[in-house]
């Protein structure tokens, strides 16, 4: 009988998988026990230290933190391949240390997760009947278009390299909406490297900010930003995409390169909640003038929709998945990039706190050699604040088409 192909890699497949599942279930045991200093440490961090004084705060932020669980484990180099369908397992296993529930909790429901996105967006795994899709990255080829200069295109997603890159459906929405507001619209042509003495000192503005809503020229940059906001987003449904909130259970993503793979292959997009998490522990005082807060007035599966929701789901549109880059450092850079320039210079200032604020005081602030390595979960995120930094904060670096 003739060997079947089919089988014998769907074998090989669960085999990986296995192994895959074994190592990191046994990494996270082994580990927790050595992160537990640590693990306190962030623990307090989080739900200790913003209850207490602003002097206190500051000298135990800057005071040295014993390496968590989560750092311990992503300097250790892996024997397996790590594999989209057993990102949890390193959670689960280190459930023995003082974040145990929590980590039990989320371990539990990024595999749940991860286990609806194999079969929505790749037609594979125990749920693929629901809906099968094609296991590609990039858009349908007459939609491809022309890639970033230096754009590292071939990226390991969960154990699986993958090709990313122009989507023109979505440069072709961006040209058309600048040009409407009688704007000249720049492409991005180059990949933009970070430059880290840069992103420090916009992480140093970002910390001097000041959290000021009520003040006139904030108010105006603000404004303009969730007007232009929405006529991207309105723009965007027209073209058939399509927007909902994650589900309680969590990130149905597993790692945020498929939220790319799901804006470029099936036009959908799930967003994480802004009423789950808005700016971290630190973000009660920035709540309450906060005007991307501001409900739109439709809601997504039963639930409010704000004016942060879609500026979330339009930034991971148009920053991310325009030109197919990621969501570390250098796809943060990039993203901006990609966004700023569909903005209004009377918006970019608010975009700019917003985006490129953020993210470098998150990747190159007093955290960032921690959070450059850290998952998601794991990351001390900036101070929600509503301001303008300097005008150099939004145009050193700009890359703009050549003359």
């Amino acid at each position: 009988m003739p060997a079947n192909q089919y089988s014998d890699s769907l074998l090989m497949d669960a085999l990986r998988g296995s192994l895959s599942n074994a190592e990191s279930l046994g990494r996270g045991a082994a580990v927790a026990p050595i992160g537990l200093l640590g693990d306190i440490n962030a623990l307090a961090r989080e739900y200790v230290t913003p209850r207490l004084p602003q002097s206190v705060q500051g000298l135990l932020q800057a005071a040295p933190a014993a390496p968590t669980t989560e750092q311990i484990l992503s300097n250790i180099p892996r024997v397996s391949t790590p594999r989209m369908e057993t990102s949890g397992m390193e959670q689960l296993g280190a459930a023995m240390n003082p974040r145990g529930p929590v980590d039990l909790a989320r371990g539990a429901g990024r595999l749940a997760g991860s286990a609806v996105n194999e079969a929505m967006v790749y037609g594979r795994g125990p749920l693929a009947s629901i809906t099968p899709q094609p296991m590609r990255a990039l858009p349908p080829k007459q939609f491809v278009g022309k890639p970033l200069e230096g754009l590292l295109s071939r990226v390991d997603v969960g154990g699986r390299m993958e090709e990313f890159g122009t989507d023109q459906r979505l440069v072709d929405i961006a040209k058309d909406l600048v040009e409407k507001k009688g704007l000249v619209y720049s492409p991005q042509l180059k990949y933009a490297e970070v430059d880290p003495d840069r992103a420090k000192r916009l992480a140093d503005q970002y910390q001097m900010m000041q959290n000021n809503p009520s003040d006139p020229k904030v108010k105006k940059a603000y404004d303009a930003m969730i007007n232009e906001t929405m006529d991207q987003y309105e723009a965007l449904r027209k073209a058939g995409y399509k927007f909902d909130f994650m589900p309680e259970s969590g990130d149905i993503y597993g790692n945020p390169r498929n939220a790319i793979n799901d804006i470029v292959l099936n036009k959908r997009l799930s967003v994480f909640p802004t009423e789950q998490g808005f700016g971290g522990p630190s973000a009660a005082k920035a709540l309450e003038a906060n005007p991307l807060l501001m409900r739109i007035g439709e809601k997504w599966g039963g639930q409010d929709v704000t004016a942060n929701d879609v500026f979330r789901a339009v930034h991971d549109v148009f920053g991310h998945a325009k030109h197919g880059v990621g969501f570390r450092a250098g796809g943060e850079e990039n993203a901006f990039q990609s966004h700023a320039r569909m903005y209004s210079p009377e918006a970019l200032p608010a975009v700019t706190s917003e985006t490129r604020g953020q993210n470098s005081w998150v990747n190159f602030g007093p955290y960032g050699a921690q959070n450059r390595v850290a998952n998601p979960l794991m990351t001390e995120y900036a101070e929600q604040k509503t301001g303008i930094m300097q005008p150099w904060t939004w145009r050193e670096g700009l890359l703009n088409m050549p003359e």
